[in-house]
């Protein structure tokens, strides 16, 4: 923002007086009211809540800003936030006493809610009124000026027009033109009083009576809850429960406008603390209407879609590890400024890390006792078109065992991001003759292994009798594993073996901590991909040797860490300190790479691992019907949505990995080569007009163009292409905007140092403007996850798909052209949006929980896909800041 407008604090540092509370009281029964509305006109809570209900109801609304005003007082006393303004001081006071006041009335009285709106619209018309009074006759000192516009004027026209018409339907009939009468005269009377009086006058008194004349309709139940309009005109009509939240959600609005011109002095300041305030209020009805959509789909399809739910103790607590990380980098993190105060800095750092060791010690108690922790609860599955009860939980067993899947993404999760962490470690460290033989020779043997491998694979296991792939492939298997065994070793036994302090000695084995990561992870990489070929596992006495050398090795990597962040501690050089950093990071690295290599060991041979009655298993230690299964017909559980939710997720893939280089590449030739003509100018307009086109246009494209050329099936390639399609110009659009947006100094700071135009794009501009195309991406990716119209068309789907396409395993090398095939994608998929159709097309047959359980899924997908994709937004953001 320009420093031009950034005097908001000395608009607002001034003095409260007692008429500055009032009004700030005013302001704040303008926002409960609006909140009430909203929260009434979604249903939460029925306008006909009255007697306990209703208390409880603003007890709650009390206890919730109670909790952010204190919370925030908090933080401003602690010079976390600092709140200097007597306005939001006011506001904030008001919102406690309004709140309280309420929650009183609701439990004093038996006043329904709809009725407690209308008293509460009345109430603020005569504050409001009061207030312009006490300015005329200069009670209180404000600056108004002459009038308050022929703006407001008008605006004020249009609401006396409306209700206007409204009375003269009422008195006279909407059948006899006299009723036109009415909005004239009342219109013209609201200008009149807003434009012709004094500022303060017209901008309260047209207020209080608008406000007024709807509080006293709504509180004397002239338009209850129960009450209908029908116009013949209409098919429809309206209805109490939508048109006393509408009437005091608008009386909420224009009262809380007034009062902030009230509370600023009206003038210039007046005007704009009233804009600031609508506007404030109305980001807040987008928001609750956000969160309201979000909400009332995930609490419809909650208990439906965690039925079953289960998971293993171990499995949890696997899932909380990087979780953990990330907590325990930012409490290692500063938080706030220098201003803030200690205690409140180190509660705060400290506080998810704490919330997440309380709950890791929950889970950890779940192991040690061998007591469940279960939640129960009802769901309802329909059979023969009735709806039947049925009792389900979720629940975290005590059972010590994890699955090798889980155990390699969260790995593999780790690895990376601890490997990204981890800077250099070259020309550190002694010199070890030996090691840098062997850090010569694993190349060598990672070679060695990649040979062997092509050969069982073109000659066969036994080609001309030899053993190549029984004998030869196990001893090689085992071999490398003895020797990344030993790789790992190195680190521990270089501190073990020299003289000097320990951090002068973890210091000097540098050179060991790389050759023990980077190559004994090299060495069991090439074995475990090698054992496969084999069609063996080798053993001794039937102990597995690739598990036992990747958990050995594990666990030396780990020693390694610890000792160098014990080395750490003793050490007051601030370079030293640095460099046995980055050997702890890089032991951890090593050692999150190896219990990935574990659990991908067990996955692809299919045998379990025990150790000391701990266990990876192959088998699922994470149950969730409705993620990880089929749909069961004439079962007695109805399974899940397995097929429908990969059918999504590769849909999206798919899609992406076609629209986004394409876009990308576009934007680029469009911005930086192509000249600015016409040519760019049409293509400009075409693309707006392509982002344009309506959904199901995209589809009757794949139905008559794609599908033709496909084979004539329905397929998952055809959805692919045709939200391909819709995915393009959003990515064309957003690249190539984002592009234009890199400063041209850029460019030619990068030219003067004599960089081709393209290396220029590639490490320059591209780098810049990839913030923006991530945000175009990520919009893209939102639309198209949840279309529906262009997949009934081209995809194929069923309602309760009992098989997932398996896209991976399709792949198959053929000896012609395109020498590369796959079935999968040629077949009919599942997806979610067709899913959710198929639920509502169903009519009666349908399972209404299914379907709002599969519609809370598809949300879940949707909202992963923003998630990655502002983290990757995020991520190159600071890139560039950084660089």
């Amino acid at each position: 923002m320009s420093e031009a407008y950034a005097h908001d604090t000395a608009l607002v540092s001034e003095g409260s007086t007692s008429y500055d509370r009032f009004v700030d009281g005013a302001i704040a029964l303008s926002i409960v009211a609006f909140a009430t509305t909203l929260v009434a006109l979604v249903e939460l809570v029925p306008l006909g809540t009255a007697g306990t209900a209703l208390g409880n109801y603003f007890l709650t609304l009390f206890a919730a800003v109670s909790g952010g005003v204190g919370l925030t007082a908090g933080a401003s006393w602690a010079n976390v936030v600092s709140v200097t303004s007597q306005r939001v001081r006011g506001v904030a006071g008001g919102l406690l006493v309004t709140t309280g006041l309420l929650t009183a009335v609701a439990y004093l009285t038996t006043v329904t809610l709809a009725t407690l709106l209308g008293f509460v619209l009345i109430s603020q018309a005569l504050i409001i009124s009061a207030a312009g009074i006490s300015s005329r006759l200069d009670i209180i000192d404000t600056e108004p000026d002459a009038s308050a516009g022929l703006l407001a004027g008008g605006a004020f026209a249009v609401i006396g027009a409306a209700i206007g018409g409204a009375l003269g339907g009422t008195i006279v009939g909407f059948d006899s033109i006299a009723w036109l009468v009415f909005p004239v005269v009342v219109g013209a009377g609201l200008a009149t009083l807003t434009i012709v009086p004094r500022e303060d006058l017209g901008s309260t008194i047209p207020v209080g009576l608008v406000v007024g004349t709807l509080g006293i309709v709504v509180a004397t139940a002239a338009i209850g809850i129960g009450w209908q309009w029908n116009p013949e005109t209409l098919d429809g009509g309206f209805t109490g429960g939508v048109v006393i939240p509408i009437f005091a959600a608008f009386g909420a609005l224009i009262s809380a406008w007034a009062a902030a011109k009230c509370r600023a002095g009206f003038g210039a300041p007046g005007r704009e603390y009233g804009a600031f305030l609508i506007i404030n209020l109305n980001a807040l009805l987008m928001v609750v209407t956000m969160v309201s959509i979000v909400l009332f789909v995930l609490t419809r399809g909650a208990t439906y879609a965690t039925r079953g739910l289960t998971a293993s103790a171990l499995t949890v607590l696997v899932l909380l590890v990087p979780l953990l990380a990330l907590a325990t980098e930012f409490a290692r993190s500063r938080v706030g400024g220098g201003e803030w105060n200690r205690t409140v800095r180190l509660v705060t750092q400290i506080a998810p890390l704490a919330t997440l060791g309380a709950v890791a010690a929950v889970i950890t108690t779940v192991l040690i006792t061998g007591n469940p922790i279960e939640y129960g609860f009802n769901y309802q599955i329909l059979q023969n078109r009735n709806l039947i009860p049925r009792e389900t939980a979720i629940t975290i067993t005590p059972n010590p065992e994890v699955g090798a899947v889980i155990l390699a993404v969260v790995a593999s999760i780790m690895w990376i991001a601890l490997f990204r962490n981890y800077g250099s470690l070259r020309n550190v460290g002694a010199a070890f003759p030996r090691a840098e033989s062997a850090r010569q020779l694993v190349p060598v043997a990672v070679a060695g292994m990649a040979v062997l491998i092509g050969g069982v694979l073109l000659v066969g296991p036994t080609p001309a009798g030899i053993p190549l792939g029984s004998v030869v492939g196990v001893g090689v298997v085992a071999a490398g594993t003895l020797a990344a065994l030993g790789l790992a070793a190195l680190p521990v036994a270089g501190v073990a073996t020299s003289s000097g302090s320990i951090a002068d000695r973890t210091q000097a084995s540098a050179p060991l901590f790389t050759l023990g990561v980077f190559g004994g992870l090299a060495v069991l990489t090439a074995a475990l991909l090698l054992q496969p070929v084999t069609g063996q596992t080798p053993g001794i006495a039937g102990v597995d040797i690739v598990a036992v050398g990747a958990l050995c090795a594990t666990l030396a990597c780990g020693l390694a860490a610890g000792v160098s962040a014990y080395a750490r501690r003793t050490t007051a050089e601030t370079l030293q300190d640095r460099l046995l950093g980055e050997e702890t990071i890089l032991g951890l690295t090593g050692a999150a790479g190896f219990i990935a290599l574990l659990g991908l060991h067990v996955l692809a041979t299919g045998s379990g691992f025990t150790v000391l009655g701990v266990s990876v298993t192959t088998e699922g230690t994470l149950s969730w019907p409705m993620i990880l299964q089929p749909y069961i017909p004439l079962g007695a559980e109805p399974g899940g949505i397995m097929p429908a939710v990969v059918g999504t997720v590769w849909l999206v893939i798919g899609a992406t990995l076609f629209a986004v280089p394409l876009g990308i590449g576009a934007a680029v030739f469009l911005t930086e080569y192509a000249e600015q003509g016409r040519f760019t100018a049409v293509v400009e307009i075409a693309t707006n007009a392509l982002w344009s086109t309506p959904s199901i246009v995209f589809g009757l494209f794949g139905a008559a163009f794609i599908i033709p050329r496909l084979g004539g099936n329905e397929s998952l390639l055809a959805g692919m292409l045709v939200l391909g399609f819709m995915l393009l110009p959003l990515v064309l659009i957003t690249s190539r905007e984002s592009i234009k947006a890199v400063p041209d100094e850029y460019r030619d700071a990068s030219a003067a140092l004599g960089v081709s135009q393209w290396e220029t794009i590639k490490s320059v501009v591209l780098p810049a403007a990839m913030p923006g195309v991530i945000t175009g991406g990520i919009l893209g990716i939102g639309r198209i996850a949840g279309e529906t119209a262009p997949l009934i068309l081209v995809l194929g789907s069923t309602l309760n798909a009992t098989e997932s396409v398996n896209v991976l395993q399709g792949f198959q090398f053929v000896a012609e052209p395109p020498f590369i095939v796959n079935d999968q994608l040629l077949a009919a998929s599942a997806s979610l949006p067709t899913q959710v159709w198929a639920v509502i097309a169903a009519g009666v047959s349908g399972s209404p929980q299914m379907g709002w359980a599969s519609a809370a899924v598809l949300l879940s997908v949707v909202l992963t896909f923003y998630a990655i994709g502002i983290t990757a937004r995020t991520y190159f953001r600071r890139k560039l800041n950084y660089e």
